[in-house]
């Protein structure tokens, strides 16, 4: 066949080796090498010349030995496997094993940050309220996510089971959506997020430019690496980082972002278990219930005495003491739709200086709890209305800020069936920046984690549900800035 190539001679095909293929004499010294080796720097191949060397006595007692051995040189890791040749030498493949050294190293190194993020010690997180909790874990994140991404912004947002919508957690560098825009786990009109959220498959965007599935987040970003978080295959949330250079992002970023997302998963599942607190939830009821039927028990004691000695209206002092111990055991385990200790507040007090005239707004999506913080603060002075969701908070707030008449507190739970606590807080310090905020959540449990973003944007005030009404009365005047 006179088109036919003449077959490589096997000299050839040792060029294409590895890093390359040499042989060293019993002298130590290189009498034969591969191009391909040849073109290593000159430390490299004293390296290269320097293993094979400290092989030959062990070649002299065992002729059919082989090794292994690792060297750096320069940036580059090597592995060389290290045979006898004939003539009492030592052949060597030489192998550039730097990619994959660097990749191990740094699933390692994520793997080490994983395990960090995990420790999640039962007394060093007991004591801390929810804000303190997430800061701890956002903290422990924020290193391991510096170490990976060095200067890279990124946002971490949870699915949520019910609705889909990815609620923002964490956020450094890149804007939270404006109030009233959501994102869900959807693979169509919700970005690469809700591509991430609802296949649970990463996604690398090399150049914004042209993709259509990206959607603005970071100022000026070009490039996006977004991964699912995974707890046991089920997605509950994305991790997603942004460059401004196109390209910056390669399949070993994803894979050290895809694992490490699995432990923020894991650390995210168990803090929300240690938020809900359900081991010391008995205990705190239990505090609550000696604390609330202290009152009513006593004065059924009291009706039974006059029972008991004939006096006249004795049945109807019991039957308001039965019913006082009635509405108190069920307010007092009722959890967050509690306002306890109003009748411990003085029979006598007089409007509070710090709370007259200033014109506040409660909202809540419970009528009792809001109505009841209404009548407190009217009280004491207050000039109050309250609204039950946070639509309708806002839509107050704005137009009382139009019409001259702002308002100097708004008090609002962190849950509510249309807002989440961190979106009326958001919407609040918008439409009139001078007005405080107070923010309620029910036994410490935070479910979009409003109060630690909310506490990232400078809301240092909250009250954690049930609480007393003198502590309601306390936080009121210091959030209208009352000395402490």
């Amino acid at each position: 066949m006179p088109n036919s190539k003449p077959p490589a001679s096997p000299l050839n095909l040792l060029d294409n080796v590895g890093a390359g293929i040499g042989i060293v004499d019993a002298t130590g010294e290189v009498i034969w090498m591969t191009s391909r080796l040849a073109e290593q720097p000159a430390e490299t191949l004293r390296l290269f010349a320097e293993q094979c060397a400290l092989a030959l006595p062990q070649f002299a007692t065992s002729p059919t030995l082989h090794l292994r051995k690792r060297f750096r040189s320069g940036s580059n890791t090597f592995e060389l496997l290290i045979s006898p040749a004939p003539g009492g030498g030592a052949s060597g493949v030489l192998f550039d094993v730097s990619v994959h050294t660097r990749l191990s190293e740094r699933l390692d190194a994520v793997d080490a940050a994983g395990a960090d993020l995990l420790d999640l010690d039962a007394q060093i997180v007991n004591p801390l309220n929810v804000a303190e909790r997430l800061a701890l874990l956002e903290g422990k994140i924020a290193q391991a996510m510096e170490r990976e991404f060095p200067g890279q912004p990124y946002e971490i947002r949870l699915r949520n089971r019910k609705t889909d919508q990815l609620e923002l957690v964490i956020g450094h560098g890149i804007d939270p959506l404006r109030i009233g825009e959501s994102i869900f786990a959807r693979p169509a009109a919700n970005g690469i997020s809700g591509i991430v959220a609802s296949s649970g498959r990463s996604f690398i965007c090399p150049n914004t430019d042209t993709d259509p599935n990206y959607l603005p987040g970071l100022p000026g970003a070009r490039s996006s690496l977004t991964v699912p978080m995974l707890l046991r295959e089920r997605v509950i949330g994305i991790v997603n980082v942004e460059s401004l250079r196109a390209n910056a992002f390669h399949e070993d970023d994803c894979l050290a972002l895809e694992t490490y997302g699995r432990y923020m998963a894991m650390a995210l599942n168990i803090l929300d278990m240690l938020i809900v607190e359900r081991s010391s939830t008995s205990e705190r009821v239990s505090a609550i219930l000696r604390d609330e039927l202290a009152v009513p028990t006593q004065r059924l004691r009291d009706a039974t005495m006059d029972v008991a000695m004939g006096k006249l209206g004795a049945f109807e002092h019991l039957e308001r003491a039965l019913e006082m111990l009635s509405a108190r055991i069920k307010g007092a385990t009722s959890g967050p739709q509690s306002v306890l200790g109003i009748d411990r507040l003085p029979r006598d007090r007089s409007r509070d200086p710090w709370i007259e005239g200033k014109r506040i707004l409660v909202a809540d999506d419970d009528a009792n709890v809001r109505e009841t913080i209404q009548g407190l603060l009217q009280e004491a002075g207050g000039l109050v209305e309250n609204r039950p969701d946070g639509s309708a908070a806002l839509e107050l707030v704005r137009r009382a800020q139009d019409e001259g008449k702002p308002f100097d507190l708004v008090i609002s739970d962190v849950r509510m069936p249309d807002r989440n606590g961190y979106e009326v807080f958001r919407g609040t310090r918008e439409a009139s920046p001078a007005c405080a905020f107070l923010m309620m959540t029910g036994f410490g449990y935070d479910p979009n984690h409003s109060i630690v973003r909310s506490t990232q944007d400078g809301l240092s005030n909250f009250l954690f549900k049930p609480f007393q009404a003198g502590v309601l009365l306390e936080e009121v005047r210091k959030a209208l800035g009352a000395p402490q």
